[in-house]
C-alpha cells in the first residue's frame, strides 16, 4: 500500500541522460528527478482547499472550504484572492476554469441537491449565469481569454445539451448547434483561445458514454477521428488546437489520446486517460490500472513521451499550466486534510 504521508519531494520517473557508470551497451534507464509540491495559502477561516483549473498565465483557481460553506478562489503571485459563494445555494462547489484577466467560472449545488446553479465571478464576487429556455441545471467547464464560457446543461427528464455564455454579447447564452449530432447529448468541455469549442457527443439513451468529439465553431464541427474498434471516446481538454482525452476498446481497457492541430492521434505511452493540455503540449492523466490499495498513478507526457508520474492516494493532480506547473490537492492524512498544492517537476 502507498504512503499515505505527504512528502516534500515526490519521487518521479523522467527522461534523462544515462548514467556515466554504465557498462558499454547497457540500455539507457530513465534518470530519477523530483516533483517538488508547493502548498498554496488558504483564506481566513477556510481550513483546506483544491486546485481546479490554471489561466493562460501563471494563476490558478479551486475551492477552499471548512465545515460548512465553500467559497471560490483564485491564487495568483503568491497570493490567494476570495470570491466567496452563491449565498444560500452552496452544498458543494466546483472551479472548472478561470482566465487571465482572473474571472472564474464553476457550479454550485442546491442545498437539498435538486439543482446545479452556473456561475461566473465578476467584481470580486459570484454571480449566476442565465440559462437557455428549458434547461434547468447547468455545469460551466472553461473559459478563454476572451471571456467565452462553455459548458452543458439539462432540463426536467431531457437530454444534455452544449451551451455557450458568448463574451460578444454579455448576459446572453446559446446552445451550441450547426455540424454536431441532432439525436442524443452534448457537452461542451473546454474552449481555445480562438473560440473553438470542444464538445463531446453522446448516443440515444447514454449520457455517460461519449462516441464522439468534435471542434466547433461558429456553426460548424469537425469530428476528431477514433482508434479503430473504440467504443467510447471522450475529450477532456483543449489547447492551441491540441485535445487530451481518451478512447476505450470493446474490452474496456483504456488509452489516453492527445489530438494534434491536424487531428492526427498521438498514442502517449503508458496512458490510460489525458484530462488536460497545456499550450505546449505537455498533458497530465493517469497511467492504467489502480486499485483501493494501489491507486491510480499520475502520469505527465510532452506529446508522446511520459516525463513524470506521480504516486500516491493523497495526491490529486488536476491541471498542467502553460509554464508547465501541475495544479491539484494533496490529503494529509495525519491531519485529515486537503491542501492545495503545486508542482514543479524537473
Amino acid at each position: 500500500m502507498w504512503s499515505r504521508h505527504v512528502t516534500t519531494v515526490l519521487t518521479v520517473l523522467a527522461v534523462g541522460t544515462a548514467s556515466a557508470l554504465m557498462a558499454p551497451g547497457t540500455a539507457a534507464a530513465a534518470a530519477p528527478a523530483t516533483c517538488t509540491p508547493t502548498k498554496l495559502p488558504l483564506p481566513a477561516g477556510m481550513t483546506e482547499g483544491e486546485i481546479g483549473a490554471a489561466d493562460s498565465g501563471s494563476g490558478f483557481a479551486g475551492r477552499v472550504y471548512n465545515a460548512s460553506t465553500y467559497h471560490a478562489v483564485r491564487w495568483s503571485g503568491g497570493k490567494v484572492i476570495d470570491y466567496g459563494d452563491l449565498p444560500g445555494l452552496t452544498a458543494t462547489m466546483t472551479v472548472s476554469g478561470v482566465n487571465r484577466s482572473g474571472t472564474l467560472v464553476g457550479n454550485t449545488i442546491d442545498r437539498d441537491n435538486s439543482k446545479a446553479h452556473a456561475f461566473r465571478s465578476r467584481d470580486g464576487k459570484l454571480e449566476a449565469l442565465p440559462l437557455p429556455s428549458g434547461i434547468q441545471s447547468a455545469f460551466p467547464t472553461a473559459i478563454n481569454d476572451a471571456g467565452d464560457i462553455v459548458g452543458w446543461g439539462y432540463g426536467s427528464g431531457g437530454p444534455s445539451i452544449a451551451i455557450l455564455w458568448p463574451a460578444s454579447a454579455p448576459g446572453t447564452v446559446v446552445k451550441v448547434t450547426g455540424g454536431l449530432p441532432t439525436a442524443g447529448s452534448s457537452r461542451a468541455v473546454g474552449i481555445d483561445q480562438d473560440g473553438t469549442v470542444l464538445v463531446n457527443s453522446y448516443p440515444v439513451g447514454n449520457g455517460t458514454d461519449p462516441n464522439a468529439v468534435y471542434l466547433w465553431r461558429a456553426g460548424s464541427a469537425r469530428k476528431l477521428a477514433a482508434p479503430q474498434g473504440s467504443t467510447r471516446v471522450r475529450g477532456d481538454a483543449v489547447s492551441q488546437g491540441r485535445v487530451a482525452g481518451s478512447a476505450s476498446p470493446a474490452d474496456g481497457r483504456g488509452a489516453g489520446i492527445l489530438w494534434d492541430k491536424d487531428g492526427s492521434m498521438v498514442r502517449p505511452e503508458k496512458s490510460g486517460l489525458l484530462y488536460s493540455v497545456n499550450s505546449t503540449g505537455q498533458s497530465v492523466g493517469f497511467e492504467p490500472g489502480g486499485t483501493l490499495d494501489e491507486p491510480l498513478v499520475t502520469g505527465v507526457w510532452q506529446f508522446g513521451k511520459e516525463t513524470a508520474s506521480l504516486t500516491g492516494a493523497e495526491i490529486r493532480v488536476a491541471v498542467s499550466a502553460n509554464d508547465g506547473t501541475l495544479g491539484g490537492s494533496v490529503r494529509d492524512y495525519d491531519v485529515y486534510r486537503t491542501f492545495p498544492t503545486t508542482w514543479r517537476c524537473g
